[in-house]
Parts: structure tokens; C-alpha cells; sequence
């Protein structure tokens, strides 16, 4: 991440985040991001109701030990965390209590720096603080203010056509509070994964990469697998065939980008930048080149090859000597960087299926959520629900289209017209 700051990967298995909140810690630091604060230490909250009723509630003794007993049950949940009552409320959400916590902070800035870093709506939501519920303003009134802390941008976006629909869908979700008060957590955690997705497949085409973005298709939560369903295909196993090199071909693209004076440049950008160099330009960065992939392979004791003249076949011979299992990188690192994927997906969207592995799942209620933000306040026609779909990264094949009709039939979300 020197000159290619691009994906919030760690290689150190500590600091990796494993969701085993979902997204909320996450969500907490990039709110306080988003509207340049920082929590130093976790606020506590264990006497914050005491501190209402003392301060701001005249109450009688014989009533407190009741009143302290509603107000906990109102604010905090089973684990003794504050409910997300308001938006204004994800500021407080602490980070993790462990090395995760770097890992959270990573995806909060990447997720700031990324998606939404223009979009003053999503600012305005959650810094409201006119909640319109006297308990909130009470308890937003008794917590500790947060400290002014602007964070600098740090990651590179590279997929402005996932950028532009994400911002579309917040804008329509935070016009309906409450629903992405309740939703949220899906809708950034399946943004995100579909985001890194799409940019792990870029990044693996290599000098073939272009705009578009892949297929990758998904089985619905409660449907059978088989041989001839598309998510065996072109599903969770191709992403994860790709992301095992992922490490590696991150590095290729940080040596080059290093060598070149470039930044977030990815392997077809950086052929691009090579061939538009005047002829000493390009002799010289040629010349470079071929003298650091020439010494990294004596250094690592490979066996002496003649070296091509040319960008692309250097490129190529220094991602496979740095790819190579016995001379190259260590494994433990590429096989922990690539397991950042696996970790957001199981969380979110794979289902183990028999002998087929993992496959990439939708569940009811992330289908839902995604429905929601496809159709918005519009009815829309059916063929247009699953082009939607589509602009979101869900793909499905023929079969998962006509189980996703009768659920949103069972549910009485389609209107049948006659012709």
C-alpha cells in the first residue's frame, strides 16, 4: 500500500477483521471519520443513565430504581451495547477491544475514502441532532462530546460505476431513515464486498483489465445446488481461484508503481503509461526494471534465465518469481492477505453446499434490503428488477430468477397485469 493504496488488506492474521459484530464496529469509526472526529478511548456508558435521571429527570426515590431499569432496557441491548435509536448514535460505536481494531479502522477509511467522501447527505445523517425523542437528546446531551480529528485520505478509487450507484442507493436510504437505520449494516457490508470483488477480478486480468465489471452469479439461500447451476461456475470459486495470487500481483503493482513515479496505477494503466514515454523515457524505466527483477532473482537464488527487453514479459517474469512457492514470497503473508475476502464473504454472503464448497448466497433479508434500494419509490417492471440487480453485482441464472419471482409473489410485491 506504499504507491498502491487500494484494498484495506492486512497480511497479519491479529489485526485481520473477522465481522463477528457484522459491520458495526466499523460503521462507528467511519461515521466519526466521515465527519472528522475521533473517539480516544471508549466512552463509557455504564453510568449514563444515572447521569440522566441526576441531571435532567426529577424523579422520586421510590420510582428511580424502576425508571434506571426502563431506561436500560430502552437504550442498551443484551450485551449491555447502546441501541442505534438514532443515527446520531453510530458516533458512539467503539472499535474493537483487540488488534482488530487497526483492521476496522483500515475498512472505515477505505469506505470513507471510496464511496463517500463528497456525499454531504450521508455527513448530514448522521450529525442530525435533532432526534425528535427527548431520551436520545437526554443521553446525547449527558455523553462526552467527541474530539475534532480530520483523518487524510489514503485509498485510491478505481470503480466509479459501483461508487456511482452505491451513492444513488444511500441518497434514496437516507431519505427513509429508518430503514437504513435497520439496514445498514447489509447494505455497507454487501457494498463492500462487492466492491473488493469486482477489484480483486480487475486486478487479476492483469494487462487485460477493462472498465467492465464481472458476473459472478448466486444461488438463493433456500434453493438446491447442482452441477449446472452458474454460481459453480462463475461463483465464489473463480472470485477465490483469482484472490489466491491476490498478494502477489499487489505487489507487482506497488514495485511498479514505485518505479514508474506513479500512484494506484494497475498493470494495464501502468502499459499505458509505458507506451506513451518518449523513447529515452522509456529506455531508461526499461532499463530499471529489468536490473531490480534481474537482482531480485539472484538475491532469492533462482535459476539464471535470459531476461526480455520488453515491459510487459519483465512484468510477467517478476510476478512469477515473486509468485513462486519455494523462492518467492512467503506463503504465510499471501495466504492471510487473500483470507480478507473470506472473511466478509462468510459473513455475509456464502452458504456452504455439500461436496460443492462454498457458493456465493443471498438470504432473504439481504435480498430484500437490495430490492428495496433497486425499485425504490417507483414501481418498476419486472425485467428492469433483475437489470438493477445486475448494476449491483447479483447475477442469477434462470432457475434463481423464477424462485425470486415467487417470493416477491408470496409477499405480494408484484402487481400481475393483463395485457
Amino acid at each position: 500500500n506504499k504507491n498502491s493504496p487500494l484494498l484495506p488488506f492486512k497480511s497479519r492474521e491479529p489485526e485481520r477483521v473477522v465481522f463477528d459484530s457484522g459491520f458495526y464496529n466499523i460503521l462507528g469509526e467511519f461515521s466519526r471519520i466521515l465527519l472528522d472526529k475521533t473517539m480516544k478511548s471508549d466512552i463509557k456508558l455504564n453510568n449514563l443513565v444515572f447521569d440522566v435521571i441526576n441531571k435532567d429527570i426529577d424523579v422520586d426515590e421510590n420510582s428511580e430504581e424502576y425508571l434506571v431499569k426502563l431506561l436500560n432496557e430502552y437504550l442498551f441491548n443484551d450485551k449491555k451495547e447502546l441501541k442505534l435509536l438514532d443515527p446520531s448514535l453510530f458516533l458512539y460505536i467503539p472499535l474493537s477491544k483487540s488488534l482488530r481494531s487497526k483492521g476496522e479502522e483500515d475498512i472505515a477509511l477505505f469506505f470513507r475514502d471510496i464511496f463517500c467522501g463528497e456525499n454531504s447527505n450521508l455527513v448530514g445523517f448522521f450529525e442530525n441532532n435533532d432526534s425528535n425523542n427527548v431520551l436520545i437528546d437526554l443521553l446525547l446531551k449527558n455523553i462526552s462530546p467527541l474530539t475534532n480529528f480530520k483523518t487524510e485520505p489514503k485509498y485510491i478509487p478505481l470503480l466509479d460505476e459501483i461508487v456511482d450507484v452505491f451513492n444513488e442507493d444511500i441518497d434514496f436510504a437516507i431519505k427513509h431513515d429508518k430503514f437504513l437505520i435497520e439496514n445498514i449494516d447489509n447494505i455497507f457490508a454487501y457494498y463492500y464486498f462487492f466492491y473488493i470483488s469486482q477489484l480483486i477480478l480487475k486486478i487479476a486480468k492483469g494487462f487485460n483489465a477493462n472498465d467492465d465489471l464481472d458476473d459472478l452469479y448466486f444461488l438463493l439461500d433456500w434453493e438446491n445446488a447442482s452441477k449446472k447451476r452458474k454460481s459453480l461456475d462463475k461463483g465464489y470459486n473463480f472470485l477465490k481461484e483469482r484472490s489466491s495470487y491476490l498478494f502477489s500481483k499487489m505487489s507487482v503493482i506497488d514495485q511498479l508503481n514505485t518505479l514508474c513515479g506513479t500512484k494506484g496505477y494497475l498493470e494495464s494503466d501502468l502499459l499505458e503509461f509505458y507506451n506513451n514515454l518518449d523513447d529515452e523515457n522509456a529506455k531508461s524505466l526499461l532499463y530499471y526494471l529489468r536490473k531490480w527483477v534481474e537482482d531480485y532473482r539472484r538475491i532469492r537464488h533462482f535459476e539464471y534465465i535470459e531476461l526480455p527487453d520488453d515491459f510487459e514479459g519483465l512484468v510477467t517474469i517478476l510476478f512469477e518469481s515473486l509468485d513462486d512457492e519455494s523462492k518467492g514470497i512467503d506463503p504465510a503473508p499471501k495466504s492471510r492477505y487473500a483470507k480478507n475476502l473470506e472473511e466478509i464473504s462468510k459473513r455475509y454472503v456464502l452458504k456452504r453446499r455439500g461436496g460443492y464448497g462454498y457458493v456465493l448466497n443471498m438470504n432473504r433479508d439481504m435480498l430484500l434490503d437490495l430490492t428495496t434500494l433497486c425499485v425504490k419509490d417507483e414501481k418498476i417492471k419486472l425485467n428492469q428488477l433483475f437489470v438493477e440487480y445486475e448494476r449491483r453485482g447479483l447475477y442469477f441464472d434462470r432457475y434463481s430468477k423464477e424462485e425470486i419471482v415467487k417470493f416477491l409473489t408470496k409477499l405480494n410485491l408484484i402487481d400481475k397485469k393483463s395485457d
